[in-house]
C-alpha cells in the first residue's frame, strides 16, 4: 500500500482491508513521509517492520514499486493505494482468483466514485470502470491503484523507471504485448476518486501525455492535433452535456468546458514535450 497524506481516508481503508474474508496475507506499507497524521494511523493497524517510508521529493513510482516487490514475500501481491477503499469483504479473494490461470498476467478491480466526488468526476469514473465494456474499446486501460499480479510476473517485467507518470500503464502494456492477458475484475471494487482543480488536472494530464510518448512510441496512437486533442477535446464535451442533462447537473455542465480545455491542452503539451525528448535521445 502507497499512502502520502491520506488521513481523511485511509483508516477506512485499513479497516475495510482488516475484513477481508481471505485472511492469509500481510500489509506492507509504503508512505511518502505524510505530514498530516498519516503515518500514525498506519502505525494502529502494521506492526512496525513492515512499514517504510520513501522521500516525496525524489519519488519515482516505478523505483519504489520495484523496491516493494524486493520488500515483501508472497507469490502473489496486491497493490491498493491508502484512498482506494475496498468495498466487500470478498474484495481480495475475488481480485485475486483470476490469477489462478497463467495466462492471466494481472487483474484490476472496479473504482467507484467517493460521495463528495465532482459530477464530471463521478462520470469519468465510471465511464473508465463500469462493466468494462467502454475502456475495453480503448488502446489499452490498467489502474494500479486496486490491482494484483504473481511474483514471478513482476520479476520478468519489472517496472519502468524513465517515467513519471502513468506507469501502471506502461507496465500492464509490456505485459499485453508479451502475450499475458490483463483481467478487469468488477466486483473487486474500491472507493477512489479525486476533484482536481484545474491546476492540478493540468498538471496530471501534461504528466500522462508526457508518458505516453514513451509508452505507444510504436505508433500505436494517432497523435496528430485534429485526433489527440481537438477531436477528443469536442467528443467529451458533447458526452458531458449530455451526461449533465440526464442527471439533471448544473455542475457538470458549468464545469465541461473548462475542464476539458484543461486536460485536452496539458495531455497534447504533455505528449509534445514527450517527443521532443525522445528525439533527443
Amino acid at each position: 500500500m502507497r499512502s502520502f497524506n491520506d488521513r481523511a481516508v485511509i483508516r477506512d481503508t485499513l479497516e475495510m482491508i482488516a475484513r477481508q474474508t481471505y485472511r492469509d496475507f500481510e500489509l506492507w506499507s509504503f508512505d511518502s513521509s505524510s505530514t498530516d497524521g498519516t503515518l500514525e494511523i498506519i502505525q494502529e493497524f502494521n506492526a512496525p517492520e513492515r512499514i517504510r517510508r520513501n522521500d516525496p521529493a525524489h519519488y519515482n513510482p516505478g523505483r519504489v514499486l520495484n523496491e516493494a516487490v524486493r520488500t515483501v514475500g508472497g507469490e502473489v501481491v496486491v497493490f491498493l493505494n491508502s484512498d482506494a477503499t475496498p468495498e466487500r469483504a470478498d474484495w481480495l479473494e475475488t481480485l485475486i482468483a483470476p490469477l489462478a490461470d497463467p495466462r492471466v498476467g494481472a487483474t484490476f478491480g472496479r473504482q467507484s466514485a467517493r460521495p463528495d466526488c465532482r459530477a464530471l468526476f463521478e462520470k469519468d469514473t465510471e465511464r473508465a470502470y463500469g462493466d468494462g465494456r467502454e475502456s475495453a474499446t480503448w488502446v489499452h486501460f490498467f489502474s494500479m491503484a486496486n490491482c494484483a499480479t504473481r511474483r514471478e510476473v513482476l520479476e520478468r517485467f519489472p517496472f519502468e523507471t524513465r517515467v513519471q507518470y502513468s506507469e501502471d500503464i506502461e507496465w500492464s502494456y509490456r505485459l499485453r504485448k508479451a502475450g499475458l492477458e490483463i483481467r478487469y475484475v468488477p466486483t473487486a471494487a474500491a472507493m477512489h476518486s479525486h476533484n482536481y482543480t484545474l491546476r492540478q488536472a493540468y498538471k496530471r494530464q501534461f504528466g500522462e501525455g508526457k508518458a505516453e510518448a514513451w509508452i505507444f512510441r510504436e505508433g500505436e496512437l494517432n497523435t496528430s492535433f485534429l485526433r489527440y486533442c481537438l477531436l477528443p477535446f469536442g467528443m467529451e464535451v458533447l458526452r458531458d452535456l449530455r451526461w449533465a442533462v440526464t442527471h439533471r447537473s448544473l455542475d457538470a455542465a458549468l464545469h465541461a468546458l473548462p475542464l476539458r480545455a484543461v486536460q485536452k491542452w496539458g495531455r497534447w503539451r504533455g505528449l509534445s514535450a514527450g517527443r521532443s525528448l525522445d528525439d533527443r535521445r
